[in-house]
């Protein structure tokens, strides 16, 4: 027996309510993704940092440190000199951590040549590509970095938080502070592989760790008793600092910041060729803490070929992309006539190398921090108090409509207890296409999808399911659709699984949603449901709710800018119902099922332009659909998925998709959100679609 595909999980960071930019709704959103921590014993995770002292090194440490009078030995034993437990302290917090300067600046004193120092600057914010307006206590700064007048959060190696009480607001404050600083390192440089925190609540320290696998926490060890371990962790901080490439603290040798104009670009050497980037093309999927952290660039290479660039980290019992869009076109020459494998390719992303990155020859993964017996999966309350103060937006959007404050009374799929080992990896594609959701008109918008369509049907056809189509995988290249992002795609009969997956919920058939089959006969409900997997209707539905998504997230620019009332709240109002972005709304499965009262939809939302491009379409696609279904579980627990029913709804798809282009005419497209930029919000109304950058944007191919 197969066993069930894995269970897809919302991630909070795709929401419309975090890409806002307040750092309030920032912070729930990571909290949310994450879930928990581990927690493990303190000296597990100083390793990871690097070479502690030796003991007679630790000795010799001891005794310059009291020398120069950081440490006071007498008959009531080893302590700080000037550094008494904060929270016996009159002084302000500030005042109460500012010894603590001298003692990280003197320990790292004891490493030649580290290339970090210490800054206390609560006041001051670090300068930030994303807009971030939060400030950590303090940090680790790269020494050979400029430090005045401003730091970047790119010159941060590890950031700090402090606090005078332990209590559990004190506690819950700093960690919250301290996982939203490692996020914003994460997410905002690309050199970064991973980084280290340390918070201090009055005499208790804790280590963390974040990384594409997990956040990782040591339990905490006194500050004035563990002076040992003081000394240690600061010593192998400097120590790891050593290196030029600062690798051991996180940072990423393969890769090179340069200034272009007033804007970073970057050098990624991948094997014996640099490819420089010119532009963000999708860097969202760094947004969320734990999983993949996929960036995508347009790139040159070293003769000024375009190309696109991707750097993740997949899991590692994964194969990587490149790996398997190859057996994917092995399947096809397998069971494709010559003129089809030629669309095929023609249709499908054309890989030009891959590599897994290694550092110092070695290949690059996330460590194994803790044993099984020695590691505590620690809950993270979804409920902090956090600052109510506004800022700007942050850079990265992907479309979206989920609301944060409704969310949290759902639980989102599953959580594997496994900490999942992943590899750094890179795949260079051959051509730079505009992402479906870019593309303003509408005309080619359809036929976009049209090729997409085309490419999961010789997909399908050679054995295979994608499992993650949506609007920003299929690419508008030189006038054809392409498919693109197979790292999700898998053999039919393959009993292969993976990392629980994350993103966005909109493109996702219904079954997948609630992991069940739903079109069984009634007479068939006692008996047992086998295990949930994926099939080609699910990729199809996947169409649909991307060709539905584009009518209800858009409107035509003459509607738009004609001074007639055009009721775009209301489409607003149902864009949200049929995309929520959460699993488990009955509204999405109603949207779809429903086809009658979604015809009526059609008719009172839309504008009479992409009304008459759609109608009756929309609804007809939703009900074959549910024809395809029914036929498929007919004999359930049996699936009847032949060939037959394979031709029969690829062809009806293709069929609607080419009917509404054919309406397309020369209708160009406007985001809601554009044009509720120029009105004024009703008391009430809902207005938080995501921000959409003009024209076109350039995506990967």
């Amino acid at each position: 027996m197969l066993s069930p595909d894995t269970v897809p999980v919302a991630r909070h960071t795709s929401h419309a309510d975090y890409r806002t930019g307040d750092l309030k709704l920032g912070r729930i959103a990571v909290l949310a993704d994450l879930r928990r921590y581990l927690q493990v014993p303190f000296d597990c995770l100083v390793k990871c940092v690097g070479a502690g002292p030796s003991q007679p090194n630790l000795q010799r440490i001891r005794n310059d440190l009291t020398k120069c009078k950081v440490l006071t030995d007498n008959e009531s034993g080893l302590r700080w000199t000037d550094f008494t437990p904060p929270a016996t302290s009159k002084e302000s917090e500030e005042n109460a951590f500012k010894p603590l300067g001298r003692i990280i600046a003197e320990i790292l004193a004891e490493v030649p040549d580290h290339g970090v120092s210490f800054l206390a600057n609560p006041n001051g914010t670090p300068l930030s590509e994303r807009n971030n307006t939060s400030r950590p206590d303090g940090y680790l700064v790269l020494s050979n970095e400029k430090t005045e007048p401003k730091i970047h959060w790119f010159d941060i190696a590890v950031p700090f938080e402090f606090k005078k009480g332990r209590d559990i607001e004190s506690l819950r404050d700093d960690e919250e502070k301290i996982i939203w600083s490692l996020h914003n390192i994460m997410r905002e440089d690309p050199l970064r592989r991973f980084a280290f925190g340390i918070t201090i609540e009055d005499t208790q320290l804790r280590l963390w760790l974040s990384n594409r696998a997990l956040l990782a926490v040591t339990e905490p060890i006194n500050f004035f008793e563990n002076i040992d371990g003081v000394i240690s962790l600061f010593y192998a901080l400097g120590f790891a600092s050593k290196s030029s490439a600062v690798k051991d603290l996180g940072w990423d040798p393969t890769v090179e910041r340069i200034r272009d104009g007033e804007v970073f670009q970057y050098k990624f050497t991948i094997g014996d060729e640099v490819f420089t980037t010119t532009h963000e093309l999708a860097t969202y999927g760094a947004d969320s803490m734990v999983g993949r952290g996929t960036r995508v660039y347009e790139a040159t290479d070293a003769e000024g070929k375009k190309v696109a660039l991707k750097d993740s980290w997949r899991e590692a019992g994964r194969q990587s992309e490149g790996e398997i869009l190859k057996n994917i076109l092995a399947s096809c020459e397998k069971k494709l006539q010559p003129d089809e494998l030629a669309n095929a390719k023609r249709h499908f992303v054309g890989v030009r190398l891959w590599q897994d990155v290694a550092i110092d020859d070695t290949r690059d993964e996330t460590p194994m921090v803790a044993e099984e017996h020695n590691r505590t999966w620690v809950s993270i309350d979804l409920n902090p108090t956090l600052s109510t103060k506004r800022h700007l937006s942050s850079k990265g959007d992907v479309p979206d409509s989920g609301q944060l404050s409704a969310l949290f009374s759902t639980q989102l799929g599953i959580i594997a207890h496994k900490i999942p080992h992943r590899v750094h990896t890179r795949t260079v594609f051959h051509d730079v296409g505009v992402a479906l959701k870019d593309i303003t008109s509408l005309a080619n918008n359809l036929t976009c999808l049209s090729g997409a369509l085309m490419a999961l049907y010789y997909l399908h056809k050679a054995g295979w399911v994608h499992r993650d189509f949506s609007v920003g995988n299929a690419i508008w290249v030189e006038g054809v659709g392409k498919l693109g992002d197979f790292e999700y795609a898998k053999e039919i009969d393959s009993d292969s699984s993976n990392d629980v997956r994350t993103g966005t919920m909109h493109f996702m058939a219904v079954e997948v949603e609630s992991q069940n089959y739903l079109f069984f006969p009634r007479h068939a409900h006692h008996r047992h449901q086998p295990s949930f997997r994926m099939n080609f209707l699910h990729d199809i539905e996947s169409i649909w709710w991307a060709f539905t998504w584009i009518l209800f997230y858009h409107t035509d620019t003459k509607t738009a800018n004609a001074d007639h009332s055009f009721e775009a709240h209301a489409q607003l109002k149902e864009y949200h119902s049929a995309f929520p972005g959460t699993v488990g709304q009955t509204s999405r499965l109603h949207f779809f099922l429903h086809t009658g009262q979604l015809q009526t939809k059609l008719e009172n939302l839309l504008s009479k332009t992409c009304f008459n491009v759609c109608s009756p379409i929309i609804p007809d696609f939703a009900h074959a659909l549910q024809d395809g279904y029914e036929k498929a579980e007919a004999k359930f627990p049996t699936l009847t998925l032949d060939d037959g029913l394979l031709n029969d709804m690829h062809t009806k798809a293709a069929t609607y998709l080419n009917d509404a282009q054919q309406r397309a005419g020369g209708i160009e497209l406007c985001p809601l959100s554009n044009l509720l930029k120029q009105k004024r919000p009703r008391p009430g109304d809902d207005t938080s679609l995501p921000p959409k950058n003009q024209g076109k944007k350039a995506r990967y191919a």
